[in-house]
């Protein structure tokens, strides 16, 4: 299962943590720029669900609740290859874990 996360020049660091339950698994994205970035898209292998069980931009940790992503948007993006994306609002200077459903 592949997962692309190669995004240097916009200045975002992103990692997968895997599991041996796959509803363990998390990606985490972090925006190292003042720079906000909506609809950010990362490429994943299938349709998987993800929900965002953190996100810097939460009020709760002095955020303005203006990035949050109560629904994680998937799309698919090439029917004969099966790949799909995610489609993201990341805070400026702020990070976001989301954690795989399924």
């Amino acid at each position: 299962e592949w997962l692309d996360l190669n995004h240097r020049q916009e200045s975002i660091i992103s990692y997968k943590r895997k599991s041996a339950k796959t509803n363990q698994e998390l990606i985490v994205i972090l925006n190292m720029t003042p720079v906000e970035r909506l609809n950010w898209k990362i490429e994943v292998a299938n349709d998987q669900e993800w929900l965002e069980i953190f996100n810097s931009d939460n009020k709760s940790f002095w955020g303005t609740g203006n990035y949050m992503n109560d629904s994680v948007l998937i799309s698919e993006i090439n029917e004969t290859e099966k790949s799909y994306q995610i489609s993201l609002n990341l805070p400026p200077l702020g990070g976001i874990v989301l954690k795989r459903l399924k």
